[in-house]
Formats: structure tokens, sequence, C-alpha cells
């Protein structure tokens, strides 16, 4: 294949996943409008109840019909479910009830309004995550859905509209959807249902149509509807175009980077990088740069919602430290092959200093750089100035001690200025900005610094007691004073804060290799998992839970017990959601909320090891850092887990091994052994040949049936020793089944043989002596679970070179679940006669599948068990006629 007509290896990745993920999962259905009264619901009823007439089972889960009579007559015939109601401050609220689906289990539900907002102690924050579980579930859902919803089009709709839309959907749950179906009305249309009063009533339809309902939003929101759902008609096509290999054209090494930091603007950035993406079908980069400086609380709760609408879009977050913001940009820009940044416009131009896009700008060299203009967040919008928090106590005492120092220092160089000049105390005054640039905060510093130059020039130089400088080297000395101070401080002040946020990290990365080393290089598993536990609590300053998974994978019915607490019944609901679901639940996430503690579960690529749970206090806040800290340290906890269920699963197969080998070893050994004296005993009981002792023909038939036994032990043997080899030969298949009656012998007296063949039925190249005794096993086993008097039917077909061979009694049948297990060494149903070693079958399906073929069970519907042998690609011969 040339290199024009070869398929982009990621796209062929991506495709697949989306496949597997289409045949696991349950399938989504978005019916999308412009703004309520289209008709989505309508819309949605219509194709339920069409659904309905193909036999397919429909719930409708909820459904707001808003008073409209006509929407309501659809959910006639329609299985509708009772609502849940849930108390909330003294008022009865009605939700969806997600457990009774899942419960019921239907092949469709249908669920309206998508973006709605569940109510307080419900299992998710919102309906979307009760949707995304279904369909996790195997179950098909129908939804509704507004375009101003979509979280990656809000800042778009606020400009269009003024209104800023809370209730948001992220954009990867659209991604997930089977199809998408766009219901479109013109504005005129739906202006005239909503005079009509067929969107809402009375005065609520005037306060609409004179606000959000106004003739230029709508045309808008026409217009971003169509060109949304139009992009997603262009992926669907390049997915089509893709995978029928239509040309190379569509391969693209785009990938876009936007960095964020506490800033306002970021979410806007997030939403604007994320549409961007869709339209170039790439992904995308959030990149937030640490630097030494210390984020105010409201900062960091700013930076986790930005970061955390960077994953509920589908971004990939990572996290660099550097002091130099676009160097740090420009590094990860190349390191991950990044074809565009996204940086906001400044508000204001520097006079004296670049901003941040025109760093970027100079040193991107090939990348571009994309300037837009965000739109702040809504606090901001709303005149809320975040940021202006109350001074706290400890830069207040910073404070209090520069000025004491300071008034210190100059009351001791008072005194001496005599004895030393009035230079010697410039050197005192930078040696005390350079001290308190160690121990306090750039603020203080940097006053500290100003006021020494100004206590300086006051009392020392001459003429003290004014601010009048009359020798020209001392305006010089003063300048470099000033200049000093403030460099010497702020540079120190810098140090300083860069070395508390190294340590900080150094104690972070001393917290996940000491959590890793104790939890991994423990000679006791449970005493590691204990140290581990015991550095996250100190680290953290919170109580953790360690949830371990049992053997069978189910989950303990009590935390590990190195465990800080113990997780309440109510808890348990939380612990066993995240298991199923392998995210991340509770305390500070959108999945049962009002939990006491965050869940996290430890996920590997192979399986989910258990959860951890971590619980604080009620004046804590789960910020960015701490959350990935934490889920390093889930990370490491389960691939520990996961390395000694490796061990024991590696011991266990050495075990069995060891086990199988002595057993092989055994049955061959006692088989052999017994063979020579059985052919000893047989040909003494033939020469003897007195038919008239009854003692001789008991000996005889016990004779056979222990010569039975270790011809299967034997033939046990080769089969397990990978020694059998098929030896090819034309047979026919009616001196098959005669040899295989005659090997029976006695045990088939008692039954009529029935063997339907077709008179032309031609010669097969197979191994003869094989095939018998595979059809000569399945005979005795059906002479001997039978009646006596009962037939047993026999019949060949043979099409596209496939041989079918079907064996039927007319038994009791084979108990429910042992289809498969009667080809198990030494299966015996339970009632079995005396005298067998559950060898046969084995035995049979062995000889079978060394010829490329295989041998199935079940029950006939007319009663009694039918085995059926299937051999492909036999050579076949006609012989010609004499």
């Amino acid at each position: 294949m040339n290199d024009e007509n070869r398929p982009d290896p990621d796209a062929l990745l991506a495709e697949m996943q989306r496949d597997e993920g289409r045949v696991k999962h349950g399938r989504l259905f978005i019916f999308l409008g412009m703004c309520p009264g289209v008709g989505k619901t309508y819309a949605m009823l219509q194709a339920g109840r069409q659904r309905s007439k193909e036999g397919v089972e429909v719930l409708v889960g909820i459904v707001e019909t808003h008073g409209r009579y006509e929407t309501a007559s659809l959910l006639d015939g329609l299985h509708v479910l009772p609502r849940k109601k849930l108390e909330h401050r003294g008022f009865m609220l009605e939700e969806f009830d997600i457990d009774a689906v899942l419960q019921q289990r239907p092949e469709l539900v249908l669920v309206d309004e998508l973006a709605h907002t569940n109510a307080p102690s419900s299992r998710h924050a919102k309906r979307y995550q009760d949707v995304l579980e279904l369909i996790d579930s195997g179950i098909d859902v129908y939804t509704t859905l507004n375009v101003q919803h979509i979280e990656s089009q809000v800042d778009i709709v606020r400009q269009i509209s003024g209104v800023a839309i809370q209730e948001t959907v992220p954009d990867s749950i659209l991604e997930r959807a089977h199809e998408i179906q766009l219901i479109d009305l013109s504005v005129e249309k739906l202006l005239e249902r909503m005079a009509d009063g067929k969107v809402y009533l009375g005065e609520r339809a005037e306060q609409t149509v004179s606000g959000f309902f106004r003739e230029g939003n709508l045309t808008a929101l026409r217009e971003l509807a169509l060109r949304f759902t139009a992009e997603q008609v262009d992926r669907d096509l390049e997915d089509i175009r893709r995978a029928k290999r239509v040309s190379s054209a569509w391969k693209t090494n785009a990938r876009l980077m936007v960095g964020v930091g506490p800033s306002p603007y970021a979410e806007s950035l997030i939403r604007w990088t994320r549409r961007a993406a869709t339209r170039l079908n790439c992904p995308w980069l959030v990149v937030w740069v640490e630097g030494s400086l210390v984020l105010t609380p409201i900062e960091q709760e700013r930076l986790t919602r930005s970061l955390g609408l960077a994953r509920k879009l589908g971004g990939e977050v990572v996290s660099v430290t550097g002091e130099n913001i676009s160097e740090a940009l420009l590094q990860v820009a190349r390191e991950r092959n990044v074809s565009q940044i996204v940086v906001g416009k400044p508000e204001k131009a520097g006079m004296w200093s670049k901003s941040l896009a025109d760093t970027l700008i100079a040193g991107s060299g090939d990348i571009d750089v994309c300037v837009v203009r965000p739109l702040a967040a809504a606090d901001k919008a709303r005149n809320i100035v975040p940021l202006q928090e109350p001074v706290s106590d400890s830069l207040i005492g910073e404070y209090s001690w520069v000025i004491v120092a300071l008034f210190a220092i100059a009351s001791v160089c008072w005194g001496l200025v005599s004895f030393t000049g009035y230079m010697f105390v410039a050197l005192v005054f930078l040696l005390a900005v350079v001290i308190a640039a160690l121990r306090f905060s750039r603020g203080p510093v940097l006053t500290m610094a100003t006021l020494s130059a100004v206590c300086w020039n006051y009392f020392f130089i001459p003429p003290i007691f004014t601010f009048h400088i009359s020798k020209p080297e001392d305006w010089i000395m003063f300048g470099m004073f000033f200049i000093v101070a403030l460099s010497m401080g702020s540079l120190t002040s810098r140090l300083r804060m860069r070395e508390v946020a190294e340590r900080r990290r150094l104690r972070q990365t001393d917290a996940l290799l000491r959590v890793t080393q104790s939890a991994a290089l423990a000679a006791e598993p449970a005493k590691g998992l204990a140290e581990a536990l015991r550095t996250i609590n100190e680290l953290l300053n919170a109580n953790t839970a360690l949830i371990v998974r049992e053997q069978d994978r189910s989950l303990p019915k009590a935390a590990h017990k190195a465990s800080s607490f113990q997780p309440s019944p109510k808890e348990w609901g939380v612990v066993a959601w995240s298991y199923e679901n392998k995210q991340c639940a509770g305390r500070y996430t959108d999945t049962l909320p009002e939990s006491s503690a965050t869940w996290f579960p430890l996920q590997t690529a192979t399986a989910t090891m258990g959860i951890l749970g971590v619980q604080f206090d009620d004046s804590s806040r789960l910020d960015f850092v701490t959350r990935q800290m934490i889920e390093a340290f889930a990370l490491q906890i389960a691939l520990v887990l996961e390395k000694e269920h490796f061990i024991q699963a590696v011991s266990h197969a050495e075990m069995l091994s060891q086990s199988e080998k002595l057993h092989r070893t055994l049955l061959d050994s006692v088989s052999h052994e017994l063979k020579t004296p059985i052919a000893v005993i047989t040909a003494a009981l033939e020469g003897m040949n007195d038919q008239r002792s009854p003692y001789l023909a008991e000996i005889t038939t016990a004779t056979q049936r222990l010569q039975r036994v270790v011809d299967s032990l034997l033939q046990m043997t080769r089969l397990e020793s990978d020694v059998l080899k098929p030896s090819l030969d034309w047979c026919d298949v009616r001196d098959v089944v005669s040899a295989a009656q005659r090997a029976v012998g006695l045990p088939l007296e008692t039954h009529e043989m029935k063997l339907r063949l077709a008179d032309d039925f031609p010669l097969l190249k197979l191994d003869h002596a094989l095939l018998t005794q595979a059809v000569a096993n399945i005979l005795h086993n059906a002479s001997i679970y039978t009646p006596s008097g009962t037939s047993i039917d026999i019949s060949a077909t043979l099409h596209d070179q496939q041989l079918r061979l079907i064996i039927r009694d007319h038994g009791p049948g084979l108990p429910t679940g042992a289809e498969r297990r009667v080809f198990e060494k030494f299966y015996r149903v339970q009632g079995s006669p005396a005298g067998g070693t559950g060898l046969g079958l084995a035995i049979a399906l062995g000889f079978v599948q060394a010829q490329g073929g295989e041998i199935s069970a079940r029950n006939h519907p007319d009663g009694g068990a039918e085995f059926v042998i299937e051999i492909n690609r036999v050579p076949t011969f006609v012989p010609p006629l004499k």
C-alpha cells in the first residue's frame, strides 16, 4: 500500500475504540434544538412510540410536557416510570429514578432535559451523569438538549443573549452519542407557537418573548444549532470516508494548546479551544504553569474549577513548574508537537513590559499563536471582585516587624553615626533588607527597602531632617542604595518563595516515593499498605480508608484494618458506585457530593483493584494539586495490589502445573502397570472357555470394564502429552459407526441403532481410528445414561466441506448448565452409574479437536441429549459406480 492510500493509524485506533465502546455500552440518541419549544420532546416521544411498535421494550423515564396537550397525548400506551420523591428543606421534589430503571433494565429509556440539575441528595448532581450510567449499563437512551446548554457554546450564547447559562453538559457526552438529530423550526413558526401559548403559558410567555425569545436571539441560536450539527455531520462523513479508505486527505497533525491560570478568563479560553479542536477534529491540551507564588484560596478554587472544566470537556490537563510562563508553555508545545497555542488578548498594552501574547509570538517559531478575546467568568460579570480578601494576621505581623526593625536599626545607627559615618548606616540597612527577605513575604520586604532609603536620607544624609541632598555623590549613593535595596529584597524574596515551592514539591515527591516503597517493598503486604496509608494521612492531614477487592472481584464488608476511618452504610453505596463505574465519587465531585469522603478508584490498565477514600475536615478544600497527588497515590497503590495479585496468580499457576504434571505421571504409570496384568487375565479367561460358570461371565465383564478404564487413561495421556498426530486416510462414515458400535459391545445390545445417511455420501479423508474412538465414547455414554429399549439416532451431513455428525439419544437429557462441563476431565453428572471415570467425553473432544473439529452438547427439543461433531475443511471423494 502506498503512502497516499495508507490510513492514519491513530484514526484507525480511535475508530476501533469507538466501535468497541458501542458494542459494550448502550446507544445514546440526542434530539437537539436551538431553544425550548421547537418540538424536541414531541419528536423523542414519536420516535419512542415507533420503537415500541417494532417490539422494543420502551420505558419513559422522565418527560416534561409543560402543560402541552399534544405532547402529553403521546404518552398514552407507553410505560411511564413513577418519579422518585426527595425531601429538601421541607419541600417534596420529584426526580428521575435511575435505580428503578437499572432494576427493570428496559431496552430503551426516554429521558427528557439532559442538562437538568438534579435535586440535592440525588446520586448524581446532573441528569447527564444518570444518562451516562444508563448507557454504560447497556441501556439505550433517547434524550433532548438545547444548543445553549452545551458547555463549549456557553460563552457564545452569553454574547448573543446576555444570559449566563448555569445548566450545561460537557461536549464529551455528545461524542458518545450514536446519533444527533436536529429538530429545526423557523423563527417565525416558533414565535407563532409562543403567541398561541404552545410553549409557555400566561405571563411567562410574555416575559420570554420580551426577554430571551427575541427574534435576533432566536436567529443566532438557530444558526448556532445548525453549525454545530453540521460539524457533527462532517465528522461522521470523515469517519465513513476513512473507514472506506477513500483518500488520505483526512490525516492531520493539528494539536491545540491553551495556557490557563487562576484568571477569570480561563474558562472562556478553555471553551474556545474546545470549539476550535472540535472543528479541526484534533486533540487539545490545557497547561497550567505552577510558579513559586502561593495562590489564595479563592484563586485556588478558580484554578481547580477551570482545570475541572477542561477535563469535563475532554482536554488533557498538563501541569508543569517554572517561573517564566512563556518559556514553560513553549517548552511544552515543542515537546508535545503542538501546532497552535491559544492565548488571551491582553486588556492593556504595557509600555515597558511585553504581554504574554507578545512573548509567545516572539519565541514561537513555527508554532502558530492564536490570540483571542475571552470573556470574564460570570462572577466578574456581576461586578463581584472575589480577590478582595481581608488582610491575614500573618501579613499584618510581618509589616509590624518591618516597622519595629527599622525603628530599632535607626535608633542604634543614630548613636553610631558620629563614629562610622552615614555610609556605614546604608550598609546596615541593606543587610537588614536581605535578612528580612529570608523571612518575610515580598510586600513587607519591598516596603522595608523603600522605608530604609527614605529613613537613610531623612536622618543620616546631610543635611539631616530634610529630604534635600546637597552633594552630587550623595545623590548617586542614594539612587544606588534605593535600586540595590529593592533589587536585593525582590531577588532574595523570590529565591525564598522558590525555595518554599521546591520544598513543597520535594515533600510531595518524597511522600509519593515513600508510599511506593512502603507498599511495594514491604515483606508483608498488609504492613506495607498500613505504612502507605499513614504517610498519606500525614501529608494530607486527612483520614483515609482503603477498600481492597476480594478474589472474586467483589467488595469486602469492611475497609482495610489500617484505615483511619470506616465507611458508614451510606458511604458504602458511594464506594460501590465508584467501584462499578471506575470514576471518582463523593465529596468535591458531581456524583453523590453529600458524602463525607472522596473516593478514588484504584484503577490499572487491567482491572479495578479497590477504592481509596480520603476524608478532609470541613475547613479543607480539594484543590487541583491535591487531587493530582491523591490520584498518583491511588495509582501507586493500585499497581502494588495488581503486582500482588499477579504474584499470587503465578504461584497458583505454578502449583497447578506441578500438580498436573504429577497427575499425568501417575496416570501414565498406573495405566501402563495395569495393562499387562489385564492382558494376562483376558487371555486366561479366553483359554478357559467355560460357558456354564456364572462367575466366569462376571469376571469377564469386570475385566472388560477395567480394560476400558485403562484404555481411557492411556488415551488421555496421549492427548495431554501433545504427541497425538492424526493419520488421515479415506474412510466411510458407515464403517466408522460400525466400528464404534463393535468397540462399545455389550452395553449397546439393548438399544436400537438408527443411521440416517445419504446413499451417495462420499468418502472422507479423516483419521479413522480417532473418529471411531470419539464416536464410540459418545455411544457408550448414551448407552449407560438412557433406559434400555430406547433408540440411538445417528445422522451425518456434508455442506461446504464441513462434516456434521449428530448422535442423539432418547434419555433424560443433560442437566441445565452441564452442556459444556460434560467435556471436562473426571466430570460426572449427579446420579451417574457406578464404574465410570468421567474421561470418555473429554477424550472424544480431544480426538475431534486433533482433527480440527469441535463437539457440542445440547438437549433436543423433543427430549434426550444430542451431541454434534463438526469438522471443517474435510477432503471428500466420491468413488465411481461399478
